[in-house]
């Protein structure tokens, strides 16, 4: 064999080897694209059945709002009232957050509400809402009116009947993307785990 025919013989084993090697590569990137595509963060919804008289609920709320901050949008937390029948104050306290969503000031009442929610448990609640709305900077008097009108309590209890629809029998119980938790997370970390379980599911 001359010394151009071992010439053109390595160049084809090249080539082959070559194209072997770019097919190779190329297959390769696909199926890490592939992943990434599956592994895309999606949004996550969760909903929160809460009873604003009820301990539980109030100690979500510090990693509820740990999760707004490190997710953002990528997690929407939605409330839903369910108050319970043994919670003296519990429906009042949906009521007054309500009435405060009339005025578009549903966050701040929701959090004074569960921030001294063992002041208002103890009696005087509804005094205790008043000033909340009054400290909010709320129109007092549409307040007051909202505070009984039948359509703010029609809302929670349509909230409540939901929830009974949906078997939730205690407080507080969360939905991620319409799924209900067999149980409550304990802590935080595991609760950014089931947010995170949520967010990359194929």
């Amino acid at each position: 064999m001359n010394k151009k025919n071992i010439q053109i013989i390595a160049l084809v084993a090249f080539v082959v080897i070559a194209g072997g090697v770019l097919y190779y590569g190329l297959s390769n990137n696909s199926g890490n694209d592939t992943a990434n595509a599956e592994r895309q963060a999606q949004k996550v919804n969760i909903l929160k059945y809460s009873d604003y008289q009820c301990p539980a609920c109030k100690a979500y709320i510090p990693a509820q709002e740990q999760i707004k901050r490190e997710f953002g949008d990528m997690v929407e937390i939605e409330y839903r009232h369910f108050p319970l029948s043994g919670h003296q104050y519990a429906a009042l306290a949906a009521y007054a957050a309500e009435a405060a969503r009339e005025q578009d000031s549903f966050k701040e009442m929701h959090d004074m509400i569960f921030e001294y929610q063992e002041v208002w448990s103890q009696g005087d609640a509804r005094d205790h809402f008043m000033d909340f709305a009054e400290e909010i900077g709320l129109d007092m008097e549409q307040f007051a009116a909202d505070l009984e009108s039948e359509e703010i309590h029609q809302r929670v209890e349509s909230q409540r009947q939901e929830g009974i629809r949906r078997q939730v029998n205690a407080t507080p119980t969360f939905f991620f993307n319409g799924q209900r938790l067999r149980q409550n997370p304990q802590n935080y970390d595991q609760f950014k785990s089931m947010v995170e379980l949520y967010m990359y599911r194929s």
